[in-house]
């Protein structure tokens, strides 16, 4: 997926923020952190990176002019579109060695630690 990513001009934290800001929509700075486990220091600096290349926008929130919103831009949306292809399609190379049933088997057991990690202390909650 790196190389895939590299490829783009990407590194994977800013796909991850990418992808999530298309998933949950404007969320705080301080919220995308806690639901990407990104430290408030680095994130900074990748959202910058980000804004800077017109992925994505920083405005007031409304409802709290303390703190800012962050939201995908359309060009951020095409970008996302671009890596998703580049990582499907890495991980299809990668998979390939297995059968459709034994993807599917890993994929749910993939889901269950995935789940079984964020669960207990809404580590990975949108909050």
């Amino acid at each position: 997926m790196g190389d895939a990513l590299a490829r783009l001009g990407m590194r994977p934290a800013e796909y991850a923020i990418l992808h999530q800001l298309a998933e949950a929509g404007p969320v705080s700075q301080q919220a995308l952190g806690r639901a990407l486990r990104i430290h408030p220091s680095n994130l900074v600096g990748l959202i910058d990176e980000l804004e800077a290349g017109e992925l994505v926008t920083r405005r007031r929130d409304p409802e709290d002019r303390r703190r800012y919103l962050l939201e995908l831009t359309a060009k951020g949306g095409r970008r996302l579109g671009q890596a998703e292809q580049a990582t499907m399609e890495a991980e299809r190379e990668l998979l390939s060695p297995l059968t459709r049933t034994e993807r599917e088997r890993l994929h749910e057991l993939l889901g269950r630690l995935a789940g079984h990690s964020c669960a207990p202390r809404d580590r990975c909650g949108k909050g």
